[in-house]
């Protein structure tokens, strides 16, 4: 069995002769040393490597430089929002799903005809305008034309087609005349749960929900909306039981940071409510620091998320808690990036422990003052970096090319 191995990168400075490629070559593997900017080569079996002139784990793909400036901006907006600015900091929390739907078309079958076909397939290549004119045109008299089946299955196409296009109420209409058809149908039960109880239908949404089946989809929102309902009724933190009820009809969290979890929605809905219901700074404090225990993940965007929360909510006591050992975790990340601890990353490393002790001096404007200019570099911008050789030129990615397949990886 053959395998396509990672692509081929070739590094070169813009100014002098410096070059170098990653990647697999025949028999060996081209690597790099961020740190000293000096070419290796290593058996093309070995999954890493070290520098054998300053001893720096080699880069054999993607070079970590590319990240710096990203990871600047990350501790920019934490700073930031440290400051009392949190516009940058909002961009970097994902709009994770609150409730899920299945918008996915359904097939046709054999049986159906060439009309009931070509408004599946409409809909299926993302022509959504077009696919819903055909679908209304076969559902017009209510089907009469078409197999029940089909029908069904129609239904459920506009249904989509409609929600793709924004139409939520029309989508709804659609998903209940489905159902009026087949009160048993999963999908139907999904998608009208789920548009119901994103305008607050809480009721009319548990009745769908809990008859939508047991997919992710189904068991997440029935998590979703109990965790909403308990959170738009109630005035503190939801009771642990109703908490542990939610985890458990929700299925084992994920880290992803996309993802929704139980603990991300509770923090995002208390939030909200204490946005909604006018600011009780004492009491909303207080149930978010709650809530903060109920994270189910410690990562940087679970940190992000709760940074904002407080700043949208001028908590300042509690961003002043959150922001400085946030802002010391980003800046040590770009602090361990190998070019930070090379000669060409001195600028770089010289920063960042200016402004690591401004965080700790609880000075986060004199801290901006240290990476803005870092964010201004064309060099950094431009996801390159000075090269040590010359220091004249940048060090970039110029060519990405497909590396031979490995012939060696054989089926056993």
């Amino acid at each position: 069995m053959t395998t396509r191995r990672p692509a081929r990168r070739l590094l070169r400075c813009d100014h002098c002769e410096v070059s170098a490629w990653l990647g697999f070559s025949g028999d060996h593997r081209d690597g790099w040393c961020e740190r000293c900017q000096r070419a290796a080569s290593i058996p093309a079996r070995a999954e890493a490597a070290r520098c054998a002139h300053c001893g720096e784990a080699l880069t054999l793909s993607e070079p970590r430089f590319e990240e710096i400036y990203g990871q600047l901006q990350n501790l920019s907006a934490v700073l930031e929002a440290w400051n009392g600015d949190f516009a940058r900091l909002a961009t970097l929390v994902p709009e994770r799903p609150r409730f899920l739907s299945d918008l996915d078309p359904p097939a046709h079958e054999s049986e159906d005809d060439e009309a009931v076909r070509a408004a599946l397939e409409t809909l299926r290549a993302g022509a959504f305008h077009d696919a819903q004119a055909r679908l209304e045109a076969l559902l017009k008299e209510d089907g009469a034309g078409v197999g029940s089946r089909a029908r069904n299955r129609l239904w459920l196409a506009l249904a989509i087609a409609r929600q793709r296009l924004g139409d939520l109420a029309g989508a709804e209409a659609a998903f209940t005349r489905l159902l009026e058809l087949d009160s048993a149908h999963e999908a139907g039960r999904l998608g009208r749960g789920a548009l119901r109880a994103r305008r607050g239908d809480f009721g009319g949404a548990r009745e769908d929900l809990g008859h939508a089946g047991s997919r992710i989809e189904a068991r997440w929102n029935r998590a979703a909306l109990a965790v909403l309902e308990a959170v738009a009724l109630g005035t503190g933190l939801p009771e642990p039981a109703r908490l542990q009820a939610a985890r458990a009809e929700a299925g084992p969290p994920s880290a992803y940071w996309s993802d929704h979890t139980v603990g991300r929605l509770l923090f995002t809905l208390l939030v909200e409510r204490a946005g909604a219901r006018g600011s009780d700074a004492c009491g909303d404090a207080r149930v978010l620091r709650a809530a903060e225990r109920e994270l189910e993940f410690d990562t940087i965007d679970d940190r992000a998320l709760v940074l904002l929360g407080y700043a949208r909510l001028g908590l300042v006591e509690d961003v002043s808690r959150v922001a400085p050992p946030f802002a010391q975790q980003l800046l040590r990340a770009v602090g361990e990036e190998p070019f930070a601890r090379g000669e060409a990353g001195r600028f770089l490393a010289e920063a960042l422990d200016v402004a690591s002790r401004e965080i700790a001096g609880m000075r986060p404007p004199a801290a901006l003052a240290q990476i803005a200019p870092l964010l201004a570099r064309s060099d950094l911008r431009h996801y390159r970096v000075p090269c040590a050789k010359c220091g004249a030129g940048t060090i970039g990615v110029e060519q990405v090319e497909d590396a031979p397949l490995d012939t060696a990886t054989a089926e056993t």
